[in-house]
């Protein structure tokens, strides 16, 4: 039973990867679609790996004293790991097109305020914020 609990957690870790790969690749590219579709998917299979962690916390002093086991613990450590330095470079992706995203608001923003500019008779700009109320036709 324990074998085939680190058999689970192994294929979960697996999938976790592949997921945290095809993530990346959504960002990179800007689908949208994609991202969601695999950020359902991941978060379902944390739930499932954190099931299993669960399992397996029940067994964790035999985990630690078989060798066997011990050895596959590391493995499953090691394939952990590599998810998380996968999920820091995909968070910093996202950081990174939020930064984006707020620099170009900045951009419209200031264009949106441009266009509120008018100039008196001797041609000097002003900025109005009235946006055209107050004026007589």
């Amino acid at each position: 039973m324990l074998s085939k609990l680190l058999d689970t957690q192994e294929q979960q870790l697996t999938l976790l990867l592949s997921l945290l790969e095809k993530e990346n690749q959504s960002l990179v590219q800007d689908d949208m679609s994609q991202l969601q579709a695999v950020t359902k998917q991941k978060h379902e299979l944390l739930d499932a790996i954190q099931q299993t962690d669960q399992a397996l916390a029940q067994h964790a002093e035999q985990l630690k004293t078989d060798s066997d086991l011990a050895k596959r613990v590391e493995v499953l450590q090691s394939l952990l790991s590599e998810c998380q330095q996968h999920n820091e470079v995909n968070g910093a992706l996202v950081n990174e097109s939020q930064e984006n995203v707020e620099q170009l608001r900045r951009v419209v923003d200031q264009l949106r305020f441009e266009d509120t500019s008018t100039y008196d008779k001797d041609g000097k700009k002003h900025s109005s914020q009235r946006s055209g109320r107050g004026f007589k036709a």
